[in-house]
């Protein structure tokens, strides 16, 4: 009688464990076959999440728990590609193997999460996407003045402005960085400056918006410019790479062209009783002699001095060929 106790006790504690582990195998997660989902952009789709969620704790200039999130290279350190599940970082935003979730202040959503998963899993790789951005619509009631429609890309429209009249020597340049806000690439602007999707709760926008900045003793941005930055504030704050309106066909004027290439490079440092160095290129008078004594043409092909000053805001070659054939071809005012 013991001995078919025994047998009945054991025969149930094996059904038991084979029901388990039915279960186990019915309901264990097997992960995304990333194979099968479209790739994963990193700089449209990956980079922002961590700079707008991690990097205020995790910058370039603070790098809390000596963990960095604000740019490629430093996000890498803390993934292992093609391996989410062992990835620090992924640990991190889902809770497993760390005492508290991150973001400490509101995890990231379910399509965040997943996003960077697939991203892990399928290598991790720095890839650059060029996005076809799409028309603002107007939908801020809070905001007075200026167009709110157009399509806005952020190298080639905002980073030339940003670059020539907030990240120049003295201000927030790599080397000063005053405040603590360093403002050369995209990286940069996003961290603790940007709240993609909503430019009146973004530092970079109400600063240039209220003309708080740049400061009085240099030029502050038109309505144009400070309208693309909300445009592109608005329509995600995306890393965005558009193809050029440079044109070297026909006749270069002044009027038509010289004078845009200037202004969104040159003029916020050089024009004005404040202008650096002493050199004035916000008028044709101005720009004309500045380009028949040679200097515009050797700063901006970084013979003597580079100008702009900072590699990621240096102007085009196509740019540069476009002041060379107004040279050539007189100077025309228009």
């Amino acid at each position: 009688m013991q001995g078919s106790k025994t047998i009945r006790i054991s025969l149930k504690l094996s059904m038991a464990l084979l029901f388990l582990g039915l279960v186990y195998i019915q309901c264990r997660h097997d992960g995304l076959n990333v194979t099968t989902l479209k790739p994963v952009c990193f700089d449209t789709e990956i980079s922002p999440i961590f700079l707008n969620k991690c990097a205020t704790c995790h910058g370039q200039n603070r790098s809390k728990g000596g963990v960095a999130f604000y740019d490629y290279n430093s996000i890498l350190a803390s993934v292992k590609p093609y391996d989410a599940q062992n990835s620090k970082a992924y640990k991190a935003i889902t809770g497993k193997g760390f005492t508290q979730l991150m973001p400490p202040k509101g995890a990231l959503s379910e399509n965040e999460r997943i996003l960077i998963r697939v991203w892990i899993d399928q290598g991790a790789k720095n890839t650059v996407c060029t996005i076809t951005p799409t028309p603002v619509v107007p939908v801020d009631t809070t905001r007075t003045g200026g167009s709110t429609a157009g399509a806005v890309c952020f190298q080639r429209d905002i980073l030339p402005i940003l670059t020539s009249s907030c990240g120049t020597s003295g201000c927030h340049d790599a080397q000063t960085h005053r405040e603590g806000y360093t403002i050369i690439d995209y990286a940069s602007v996003m961290t603790n400056l940007v709240k993609a999707g909503s430019p009146n709760s973004s530092r970079l926008y109400t600063a240039v918006a209220n003309n708080n900045m740049p400061p009085n003793s240099y030029t502050k941005l038109t309505q144009a410019k400070k309208d693309s930055i909300y445009n592109w504030i608005k329509n995600g704050a995306l890393n965005g790479t558009c193809t050029s309106t440079c044109d070297t066909t026909g006749v270069m004027t002044y009027q038509n062209q010289i004078s845009a290439i200037l202004s969104n490079n040159c003029v916020s440092c050089h024009s004005g009783a404040n202008a650096q160095k002493g050199v004035l290129l916000d008028n044709y008078a101005s720009v004309k002699a500045n380009m028949d004594n040679g200097s515009i043409l050797s700063a901006v092909k970084g013979i003597t001095l580079q100008m702009p000053p900072t590699p990621a805001s240096k102007i085009s070659s196509c740019q540069i060929r476009q002041l060379e054939l107004w040279k050539s071809s007189g100077e025309l005012q228009n």
